[in-house]
């Protein structure tokens, strides 16, 4: 794998910090620290470019909220400078890794997302009679620092970015261990874990019918026994190679015929459906941010994106659903 340096200029230009702030904003609202920052972006644009080109830099303390969304699930919100750093990081690494990655790999990357996932399952239900379906356990709170390092070395060679990313990785609760949910930078960088995995079951190991969204994985195959032999390599990679192990609960061999639970719905050879519980869940998420913009604890702009987002999602699968 070639390595690539030279991104660190790219990284803390001040360009891309101003295009890292109003893309961070997008995902922020306009609250009190977004308010302020802004008041002030051109000098705190400049504060944060001198910090991350002298090696100042250092993350700030993560604030921490617990949602059940279905399961319960703990949030880590970093410090809008923070997320702007978090922004500029990623949307350099971006470009250098769409090179990286296997085609069948969906999450948090342009042009894939839930929709082409749900739809190349669904080619993959018509062409496989059966499918392992595996889940990592804890997949966030298990990835391990130093594995993580490594993994980034082998592509990028620029000892100032390298750095960098060391500084946001182990700003965490636990030394050494977990990316906090709620980061792009936590998204793009489990993503980048599981690549050697995907690899190691595309290019060396010839699976052609092979998902990934995060931490979910999908391998299609002619036979229970195939996929059994399949399951048993994936675990003794995860746990030797990344330290990881599958949930026993999530981790099956089925029968394509019997249909797919994948992102939310249920995927059979004619037919999609939004599972019943998902579809509840996201009927009250929507409501939910209509009563956030009423009390005045949402601006309206991304209440109407929340919302578009979710009727769009259940519409894509259910078009003659009705969410008033």
């Amino acid at each position: 794998m070639k390595r690539v340096g030279h991104l660190f200029e790219k990284m803390i230009a001040f360009d891309n910090l101003l295009s890292a702030s109003r893309r961070a904003m997008q995902g922020s609202g306009r609250t009190d620290p977004v308010c302020r920052f802004f008041f002030r972006l051109e000098p705190e644009l400049l504060k944060l470019q001198k910090e991350l080109a002298q090696g100042s830099y250092r993350p700030g303390a993560y604030r921490f909220f617990t949602v059940h969304d279905p399961k319960e699930r703990t949030i880590a919100v970093a410090p809008f400078r923070d997320r702007v750093v978090h922004h500029a990081v990623v949307g350099v690494l971006i470009p250098v890794y769409e090179r990286v990655f296997i085609h069948d790999s969906y999450a948090t990357r342009p042009e894939k997302g839930t929709h082409r996932a749900i739809l190349r399952a669904r080619s993959f239900v018509r062409r496989w009679p059966w499918y392992l379906k595996a889940d990592v356990k804890k997949y966030f709170d298990s990835v391990d620092h130093e594995i993580l390092m490594d993994i980034l070395k082998r592509k990028l060679k620029d000892g100032r970015v390298l750095d960098l990313l060391e500084r946001i990785v182990d700003n965490t609760p636990t030394p050494g261990k977990g990316l906090p949910i709620g980061n792009l930078t936590s998204q793009f960088l489990a993503n980048v874990y599981l690549d050697p995995l995907d690899h190691e079951i595309k290019d060396r190991r010839r699976i052609r019918g092979y998902i990934r969204y995060m931490d979910d994985l999908i391998v299609f195959g002619d036979s229970k026994t195939e996929l059994l032999s399949q399951k048993m390599f994936i675990e003794q990679y995860l746990e030797e190679k990344l330290d990881l192990r599958l949930k026993p609960g999530g981790t099956y061999v089925n029968r394509s015929k019997h249909g797919l639970s994948f992102l939310g719905v249920r995927i059979f050879e004619r037919i999609i459906r939004v599972r019943p519980e998902n579809l509840r869940r996201s009927l009250r998420r929507m409501h939910r941010r209509i009563r956030e913009w009423r009390c005045g604890r949402l601006d309206e702009d991304s209440m109407v994106q929340s919302v578009e987002s979710i009727v769009g999602h259940l519409r894509y699968f259910c078009p003659k659903i009705n969410v008033v």
